[in-house]
């Protein structure tokens, strides 16, 4: 058995807060992390740090980027544990991203379409939930279209929760170790 990290996050950038605004949730972003600390995470979201029009697959560390312009990030983190079959499919997916960063796009017209319950799935665009839902697809089960799942969709899931508070706080190692 192997496990994973699912994280969702909330900054304080102007989408992030506009999508709370609209969306009423704690949590507007999801990654996902191989490692137990989560200083590396996978996404999508902002290629340039201070421009969110451009898009796509990102790696993300919380020391760099949009996190650390907002070290205030709140987060939830789950560990899921899964089968060394499942979790090679996961990578194996994952490998897609990772051969072909800049082949895929972030998908704006997505974030209009899942308010309004339409699903669009295109190849090469994803949102981040999205592209978390298709690593996980087949091994966490889901009642809606890949296209409409929204990181609020994991909280009401049966996982493992266990980190709730500032994403600093937890990937550098300050939290105690009862959390986990």
């Amino acid at each position: 058995m192997k496990q994973i990290n699912i994280v969702l996050t909330q900054t304080n950038t102007v989408i992030s807060k506009t999508l709370k605004a609209v969306s009423k949730k704690p949590y507007n972003h999801i990654s996902i992390s191989f490692d137990d600390d989560c200083k590396t995470m996978f996404s999508f979201g902002r290629k340039i740090t201070w421009f969110p029009l451009i898009g796509g697959f990102v790696k993300e560390n919380p020391d760099s980027g949009v996190f650390k312009m907002h070290p205030d990030t709140k987060c939830k983190i789950y560990k899921l544990e899964v089968t060394d079959a499942d979790y090679n499919t996961i990578i194996r997916r994952l490998q897609k991203f990772l051969a072909q960063p800049n082949s895929f796009r972030y998908s704006f017209l997505n974030l209009f379409l899942i308010y309004f319950n339409i699903p669009l799935q295109r190849e090469y665009y994803y949102v981040c939930s999205s592209f978390v839902t298709y690593l996980l697809w087949g091994i966490i089960p889901f009642n809606k279209e890949i296209s409409l799942v929204v990181p609020d969709d994991y909280n009401k899931l049966e996982l493992k929760e266990v980190y709730e508070g500032m994403l600093t706080e937890y990937v550098n190692g300050k939290i105690a170790c009862n959390n986990i």
